[in-house]
Formats: C-alpha cells, structure tokens, sequence
C-alpha cells in the first residue's frame, strides 16, 4: 500500500499549503512587525523556528493521512472506494481552506498598514475561507488552481527546509569569552568586597550568604495592605516585613514583564537592555554582565523557577547563568514555553504567527477548560523548596522564583474567590481578563470595581502562599540568607486604563513592592528614600560581596535608609519608568512614553505617534505625589516650570542612552548636545 503514490501525494496537500504557501505569506504580512524587534538577518532563523513547529504538527498529520488514505484505496470492495473518494476531497477541502485563509490573513495584515481593517470577525473570515474554498474544490477551475499551487509550495517548503541549517548560528551564545566581559565590566571597586553595612550583624564564619530572590507577578504596591491598602490583602507579606526593610517609594522601570524582569536581572534600565516587546530579551552585552553571570561567577549555586514563560530564564537568555531549572507554562502559551526557549530563541516570537497562532489555540483547547490551574502558587514554590532541601550546601545558594498570580486572570479558587466581592460576576478565567489599556474607558464602573475586587482577591491568594514558603526557606537555609520581593509591574483600574503595558505609567503599574531582609536582621523598617527594579541588581552583588559591573545603571540599597537624605544641598534622585513597545528596538528612542520621579513630582512625558484603541489626545502629565497620590489631578498647566525641568530631565537622559543600538556591542551615548525628543502630531505637551 505504501508504494501508492497518488495517496501520499493527496495527503501531503494539507501540508505543502501550510509550509509552502500560508507560512510563507504570513510571514511576509508580518515581517514588518518583526523588524521592529529584530535585525532582518534574525528574520532566517525566525522562519526557520515557525517551520519546524509547524513541520512538528503536519508531517505526523500527513503520514497518519497517508496511511489512512492508503490503506482505504488497498481495499477493493465497496465502499471503499466511495471513502476513498470522499477523504481525498476532504484533503482538497482543507488545502483550499488553508490558502483562502492565508490570503485573507495577508490582506487583513495589508490594510491594516492603511489604518484600515477588513469588516471581518475571526470567525466570519474562517466561514469566508471555507465558503470560497468549496466552491473552489467542486468546480474544476478551482481544482486547476490548486494543482498550479502545489509545484511553488513544494519549492516554498524546500526552501524553509533549508533555512533549518541557520537554527545552530543563531541560538543563546555559551560564550567562553564572558568571563573576561564581566572583568572588563567591573567598575573602580572590584578589587575587594563591599561591605555589608546593616543593623543586623552577620554571624562570623558564615562566609557569603544564600541569596532567593522573589519575583510576584502584576502585583502593585497600591494594592498592597502591607502599603496601606484598605483591603487586608497581603497580612502574610506583612507579617514577614516586620523583621525586613520595606521600600516605600520603589518603582519599576518598564510596566510589563519582559523589560521589567530584564532590568532585575542586568541592573540596567529598559532604553540599555533593550527588552522593549514581548518576543525578545535583553542584548548579548547586558546579559554577560547580569545579576546571574556575576553570582555564577563567583561561585554561587544557581537555579530558578518560573510558571510563567514569558519571565522565564531561557526566554531572557540567561538560561546559561543557571545550574538548576523548573519552570510550567501558563495556560493558552503552549508554544511561547520557557523550556523549548532553551532550544529555540525565537520560539516566542515564531508563536505570534499566523497560523502558529492557530495551532496555539488548537492546543489550548486540548487542553481543557481554562481553570486556571497555572495560577497556583505550588507549581513555582514546592520545586524551590525542594531543590533548596537537596541541593548541595558546599556553594552559596542564589534561587530566583516568579510566581504567575496575581496577573490576569484574576479567577482563584476558594475561600479567596468572592472574599472581596461575594456577588457572582466575573469568577471565571474567561471573565476576570482584564480590558487592556484605554478598552476599560468602556466598561461601566461597576463591572470595573468588581474586577478590581477580584484582583484583589488574586493577591490575597498569592499571599497566603509566599509567607509559608519563606518561612519554610528559611528554615532550611537558616539565618544567613538574604531575601528580596518584588514584581515586575503593577496593574492599573483607574484613568479609564486597565491592566499594564502600553503608554500608561500610573503608579497602580509602575509603583511595586521591595521587601528586604538582610542576613540576620530581626527589626524591620521602613525606608521613604525612591529606589527602583534597578538597584536589586547590585544590592545583591553587595550583599554577596561582589563588585557589581560599570555598565550597571542602578546603586546599591545598603545602608540607604540611614544616610541623609539628598536633597537642600544637592539634587534629589530622579528614577525613570518607560514603555516604548511601540519603538524599533535598536532605533533611536522616539515613540512611547517616559516617566520621571523626583521628590513630590512625577511627570509623564508622550513621545512619537502612537496607536492604541480607544486612545484619547494625549498630554504630558504632572502630579503632586505627595499631596495627590492617587494622580487624579493633573497639574501640568498649572506648574510650566516643573513640567519644563522635568522634560529636561528626559530629553538628557535620551540623549544620552536613548540612540541607536548595534547588537552585540555596548550601547554608546549620545553626544550630549543631541537633540531632545520631539512631541508628536498626536501629542501635546
């Protein structure tokens, strides 16, 4: 039977439409978007990684087809025939599915470079595809065509095959010459260990302290009662606070998790580091000179855990910094998985492509209802405690945790789920996603109140599982070890703004939480001195007596609460948060939005021309945090002066690191005379 040619050459049909002529379409369609991301040269292996997935899923598909095929067309006796007949028009069904859905795909993709978009609903463009496909199949032109198609998909599909051989040239560099990066990167004070200055006094003998840092997803300080949150959301974190430092004024530096992990882990900020979208991670440079390389280097144990993938190590590029890895993926991610970015870099962008996307959703669906099960805390926390039980004591021990909630969906199990909001809106995954950015300006308040609530509710959750553990972690590490909590963005329900990410840097977003508790410290404080995402960096390396790099752009938190505050006689700290998703990533800095603290004031500037629903006229914002924390009250026209000084702020720390960026290679600054970003047409000042 298998020598019936006519069999695997109708089975393959499916195939070769989707190798050979949707892949191929919908990357071009999409390769715009990609070079904001990526150098074209990153475009080879991109494809490469959308072919071999998607290679993964069809050949097992053709040759069970095949096989099927065959083995019906072996069979003389009626009906097989009639089946056989009847399977190989279903082929020919779905191969035109496939190419009338890609050219609709492509001229979806094609007028929305326009501003325009095709009066289409997903569904009503796959009913489209299917209508025009059978009437393709059942008349003989259409029949025609698809024959004409097979010889320039079956080239299409050899040439993706070869792209295959790029995969080894462009995957995370094992760089022996890494070593020699950090030394020339270490800064005047490398060549002794800064001393761990605290109240606590750190028992003699013990040698360098173990180390776990702990970072909570979309979790804001605002809504934190461990913050002064009406809402008792946070008593465990409380609890354990009373024996740390609590940063009241701590900030991160990018408002979603891809640039705010990358800032934790290489103490640089987002306009260095370069992680400004999703699909991508940090540049090469910063990530020989990160947190991870430096402990590793200097002999400590590492591992890490994630359950989510976009904040996994291997995703980052950093995979290579550690010695022990656990991670899961979230639910709905099945291709952008922090493990198969071990292998392939470009995994989570390739997951952005139609029809990857897809085969996503097909997966998902696989997969079960949406329960919400990748939400719970014990995916992340038991592997840390069980690695941290087994692992060798001989090293320090630097463990790295990330837990997924509180993010979006906000859906917990009970008795949390209904604690802050017993009505019975909105307790599902499905419900509980929030309306991103200026979509929540449609909701009533109500429906916004009670997904707040269930925000809330999410936190608490997350809560009542991160104290036992850290008890539990320090029970087995003992006293010598320094803890630090944080997150990587907040969440926004206020400003008609919802979720995180985009240009909207509330404080709900970008003000988190920092907890540190230094090695036998037992009296905690709380510290009102500004810090942000960068300087955990090198107060780790401080705490572990290491020098931290030059091209680190943060400083440690040592000692900072007990030295006087800057200010009367020199200028007080400005701390910058940003988002430029919308901005090239190795161009010049000119499309998103800055934000700069100093003091009492916190200005918001808009750049370039963005595009965002439901997005109203922008203009710079200033607010008064200490007399209007809740940033209700714009007062940008009222106080030109501070607008002014604050943008001059901006305008000089662009010029500075806000160029262009060749990869591989340290960023340069600018010459100090370069000019300030301009305001653009749908901005004002």
């Amino acid at each position: 039977m298998w020598n019936d040619l006519r069999a695997w050459r109708v089975a393959a049909l499916p195939v070769l439409a989707i190798l050979g002529i949707a892949l191929p379409l919908t990357f071009a369609s999409h390769s715009n978007q990609f070079l904001y991301d990526f150098h074209a040269l990153d475009l080879v292996p991109l494809y490469a990684t959308a072919w071999v997935v998607l290679a993964a899923v069809a050949i097992p598909f053709w040759i069970v087809a095949t096989a099927i095929l065959a083995g019906v067309e072996a069979v003389r006796r009626p009906p097989a025939p009639l089946i056989a007949r009847t399977l190989r028009a279903i082929l020919l069904a779905l191969t035109a599915v496939i190419v009338v859905g890609a050219l609709i795909h492509c001229l979806r993709a094609w007028l929305g470079t326009f501003g325009r978009g095709l009066p289409l609903t997903a569904n009503a463009a796959l009913a489209v595809a299917v209508a025009v496909a059978v009437i393709g199949v059942i008349t003989r032109a259409g029949r025609s065509a698809l024959r004409a198609l097979a010889p320039i998909a079956a080239v299409c599909t050899a040439v993706g095959l070869l792209s295959l051989a790029a995969l080894p040239l462009f995957g995370w560099p094992h760089d022996p010459q890494a070593a020699a990066a950090l030394e020339a990167a270490q800064g005047p004070s490398s060549a002794q260990a800064v001393p761990l200055r605290t109240s606590a006094t750190l028992p003699a003998g013990t040698g360098r302290p173990n180390i776990i840092l702990l970072t909570i997803d979309a979790l804001s300080a605002p809504h934190m009662s461990l913050y002064g949150y009406a809402r008792p959301t946070t008593p465990e974190l409380a609890q354990f606070a009373r024996g740390a430092t609590v940063f009241e004024r701590a900030y991160a530096n990018g408002n979603f998790t891809t640039p705010g992990v990358a800032t934790i882990l290489t103490g640089t900020l987002p306009w260095t580091h370069r992680a400004l979208t999703l699909p991508v991670w940090p540049l090469t440079y910063t990530r020989r000179t990160s947190l991870p390389a430096v402990l590793e280097r200097a002999g400590y144990r590492t591992g890490y855990v994630s359950t989510n993938a976009i904040a996994g190590a291997a995703k980052q590029g950093f995979a290579q910094y550690f010695q022990f890895a656990r991670t899961d993926r979230i639910g709905h991610v099945t291709l952008c998985a922090d493990r198969l970015s071990r292998y392939l870099p470009y995994v989570c962008a390739a997951s952005e492509l139609s029809p990857l996307e897809e085969v996503d959703d097909i997966a998902a669906d696989f997969q079960g209802p949406p329960d919400n099960l990748e939400h719970d805390p014990r995916l992340a926390l038991e592997p840390a405690l069980q690695w941290l039980t087994t692992v060798s004591r001989s090293k320090p021990i630097f463990l790295w945790v990330h837990l997924f909630p509180p993010h979006s969906p906000y859906a917990v199990p009970k008795p949390w789920l209904g604690r802050f909001d017993p009505s019975e809106r909105d307790r599902t995954a499905a419900s509980t996603q929030p309306d991103w950015a200026w979509i929540q300006s449609q909701l009533t308040p109500a429906q916004v109140q009670t997904l707040e609530a269930r925000y809330d509710e999410a936190t608490a959750y997350v809560d009542a599982y991160v104290g036992p553990f850290l008890q539990h972690a320090l029970a087995v590490l003992g006293p010598n070890t320094a803890i630090v909590i944080t997150a990587d963005h907040g969440e926004s329900f206020a400003h008609g703004y919802g979720a995180h990410t985009g240009p909207g840097l509330y404080d709900e977003i970008i003000h988190v939480p920092l907890i540190l508790k230094l090695p036998g410290e037992t009296a905690g404080q709380r510290c009102d001195r500004p810090a942000q995402q960068a300087d955990i960096a090198p107060t780790l390396a401080a705490i572990a007596g290491v020098a931290a790099p030059a091209d680190w752009e943060g400083r440690s938190l040592l000692d900072t609460c007990n030295t006087a505050p800057a200010g009367g006689s020199g200028p007080r700290r400005a701390i910058f948060s940003m988002n430029f998703e919308q901005n090239p990533r190795f161009a010049p800095l000119r499309t998103g939005s800055v934000a700069v603290i100093q003091g009492r004031w916190k200005l918001i500037h808009y750049m370039g021309t963005l595009h965002y629903p439901y997005m109203p006229a922008l203009r710079d914002e200033l607010y008064d945090l200490l007399a209007d924390p809740g940033e209700r009250t714009n007062l940008a026209a009222q106080q030109p002066a501070i607008v002014e000084r604050l943008q001059g702020l901006i305008a000089a720390a662009l010029a500075q690191h806000g160029g262009r960026v060749i990869p591989g290679a340290p960023a340069q600054p600018a010459p100090q005379n370069a000019a300030a970003p301009q305001t653009a047409d749908n901005v004002t000042p």
